[in-house]
C-alpha cells in the first residue's frame, strides 16, 4: 500500500513539474518554505535544534580530539 502511494505521488509530483515548469516548480517551493519557515512556532523548533546541534557537535568534537591526544 505505501509502495503504489509512494508511486501515485511521485507521479503527481512530476506531471506537475511537467505542467508549470521547473523554474515555477521550485520558486513556488521556495515561496512555500519560506512562509512555513516565518512561522513562530517552526522558528523556535529550529532555533532549539541549531543549538541542540551546536552542543552535540561541539561535544562530538571535543571527545575526538581528547581521544586522538591519548
Amino acid at each position: 500500500m505505501g509502495i503504489i502511494l509512494t508511486l501515485i505521488l511521485i507521479a503527481i509530483i512530476g506531471l506537475v513539474i511537467l505542467g508549470i515548469g521547473w523554474t515555477n516548480f521550485f520558486s513556488a517551493l521556495l515561496k512555500g518554505t519560506d512562509k512555513v519557515t516565518e512561522i513562530p512556532v517552526v522558528k523556535n523548533i529550529t532555533d532549539t535544534a541549531h543549538v541542540e546541534l551546536k552542543k552535540i557537535l561541539n561535544n562530538v568534537s571535543s571527545n575526538v580530539l581528547n581521544n586522538i591526544g591519548n
